[in-house]
């Protein structure tokens, strides 16, 4: 039922936002922003109880927690850059855009290295 009003608010949307861009372009871009972070906020629910799960699945298997909290970096950084992005494309800006998911990029690998070093160390211990 949710996913039926996550479509019906943004046909709904489009189609304002169609007919107000001619008159009002800078409305417009106001309510595709309004728009983007309240469907974003549709996520935050079902993002909860993955969250949980992956918690519970780490817990029950004794892996590091390091990894679970590296993960859900990385998940997080992704959407947000994301987001920004796709609001940057929206307005017109694809340079500012692109800077966004290069910044994104980035973090993620800095997010990344104590994962490439656990992974780097298993290898390094499993040669002779």
């Amino acid at each position: 039922m949710q996913l039926i009003q996550v479509i019906l608010i943004g046909v709904v949307t489009t189609l304002l936002i169609t007919l107000i861009k001619s008159y009002q372009p800078t409305f417009a871009l106001v309510l595709v922003m309004i728009t983007s972070l309240f469907l974003f906020y549709f996520i935050i629910v079902p993002l909860g109880e993955i969250i949980d799960l992956m918690r519970s699945l780490f817990s029950r298997f004794r892996i590091d927690s390091l990894y679970l909290e590296t993960v859900f970096q990385i998940v997080g950084i992704a959407y947000l850059t994301e987001l920004g992005s796709q609001l940057t494309k929206d307005a017109g800006l694809n340079s500012i855009s692109s800077k966004i998911e290069l910044v994104g990029k980035i973090s993620i690998i800095f997010v990344s290295i104590p994962i490439l070093t656990a992974i780097i160390e298993t290898i390094i211990h499993l040669l002779p």
